[in-house]
């Protein structure tokens, strides 16, 4: 898929999130829709600005300019895990020991919490945008992260 297909395919995606943000009944549904909805702006913006740069330069490669997009957008709580340390983050803030503290559970937000959100997260993944809505905990202790 070339980058003006990429930028049609999810500007139209964007447009269909906002919409279902305004229909969401819970303010933390309408957040989670407009945060998504954010993140793709963005990504059109910098699709937007490589399809510029293509034609006031003649970019016929796919993909010349080095712009690949996001690996994953993370709605709710991000979780990075060093196996080499054995070491995790929440959300970039303190590192944990996989050893003491114990192995990070993700729990998706529900269905219900979302309010439709679990859509257009299976179609972002069909142009290789990974989008998460999960929580992270810790086993026995406290939520981490909200």
């Amino acid at each position: 898929m070339d980058t003006l297909e990429q930028f049609t395919a999810l500007s139209g995606i964007r447009i269909q999130v906002l919409a279902q943000a305004i229909a969401c009944r819970t303010a933390f549904a309408r957040d989670l829709h407009e945060r998504l909805a954010q993140q793709l702006a963005c990504i059109c913006k910098k699709l937007r600005l490589e399809i510029a740069v293509a034609a006031r330069f003649g970019g016929e490669d796919e993909g010349a300019f080095g712009w690949e997009g996001p690996d994953e957008i993370h709605l709710i709580d991000s979780l990075y895990v060093d196996h080499g340390t054995r070491e995790f983050q929440i959300n970039g803030e303190n590192w944990y020991s996989l050893d003491g503290d114990g192995e990070p559970l993700a729990s998706p937000a529900t269905a219900e919490q979302t309010e439709g959100l679990d859509r257009f997260i299976e179609e972002l993944a069909q142009y290789g945008i990974l989008v998460t809505a999960n929580y992270v905990f810790i086993p026995g202790e406290e939520e981490i992260a909200a």
